[in-house]
């Protein structure tokens, strides 16, 4: 049986634009998904009068706008506006909630260049590359020189959005940049790990014995390559790769067929290329 999920107040007939985001809200609940989905981006500009205004007149929640307008009025906080909407429409369980306020309330010490940094490691972290990058970018060429900590974690995360475009050599250098900065060891061993998945095997070895410092660094950088190939065995990626060598030595032998070895091949290229371009868009 399917569940039946009540509504709270009523669908609005006019649509309430929420620039931040790029959205139309049609209904309290929507709003409540928005809050829960991009808590790591609310701020005080979530917190507007035609918000509560559109509640009021939009949706018939006239309880609930009364009680917003007290909070604006009194200057109160964006845990409490955002707690107070998820509590009145209770769509999700208390631990969400509770979550969610966490969240909120973290965002709220944080300065103007670690919002803007939340923002590219919010885009990092749904996929959205291109658009991490250019945030990324536009943080750096604004943020202090004197500030190596957040520089450092910037470009860190610049790297890990490289490396998870393949580009491993860009990668390498923001990671290298990094170290350069606060002397993280989690930069140096993702600046090896780009390094290792960049080069041939020989050129790494080459690499790495001309650079006897790295010597420790690149131990542990292996077990965790080992441990990454471990993991990645139970995937289906690994699994398609598998069948796909059943096919081609299939195919190969006696009176066998190349035709479905190429067709999976082209099942599988073109759904890692739809997934790239919905990376990069």
């Amino acid at each position: 049986m399917s569940q039946i999920i009540l509504g709270t107040g009523m669908y609005a007939l006019k649509p309430y634009y929420v620039d931040k985001f790029y959205v139309n809200l049609y209904s309290i609940e929507e709003l409540c998904y928005l809050l829960v989905e991009k808590a790591e981006l609310l701020d005080s500009d979530i917190m507007q009068r035609e918000l509560v205004q559109w509640m009021d007149e939009q949706c018939g929640l006239n309880d609930l706008a009364h009680t917003l307008y007290s909070l604006l009025n009194q200057n109160g906080s964006v845990v409490a506006f955002v707690g107070t909407i998820l509590e009145y429409v209770n769509l999700y369980p208390e631990e969400v909630i509770t979550k969610t306020e966490q969240v909120v309330k973290g965002n709220e010490g944080l300065n103007t260049y670690e919002r803007k940094k939340a923002k590219a490691d919010y885009m990092l972290q749904n996929r959205k590359y291109l658009m991490a990058l250019k945030q990324y970018y536009s943080l750096l060429e604004q943020l202090p020189e004197t500030d190596k900590s957040l520089r450092s974690a910037v470009l860190h995360n610049m790297g890990v959005t490289c490396a998870e475009m393949f580009m491993f050599e860009q990668a390498a250098d923001l990671f290298m940049q990094a170290y350069g900065l606060d002397r993280n060891e989690e930069s140096l061993e993702m600046y090896l790990a780009s390094m290792r998945m960049h080069f041939e095997d020989k050129e790494y070895i080459t690499f790495i014995a001309g650079h006897p410092e790295y010597h420790d660094t690149s131990l542990r950088v292996e077990r965790r390559m080992n441990q990454a190939y471990g993991q990645f065995e139970g995937t289906d990626e690994n699994r398609m790769l598998f069948t796909l060598q059943v096919f081609k030595e299939e195919g190969s032998g006696t009176g066998g067929s190349d035709v479905q070895y190429y067709q999976e091949i082209e099942k599988l290229t073109t759904e890692l290329k739809e997934r790239y371009r919905e990376y990069a868009s």
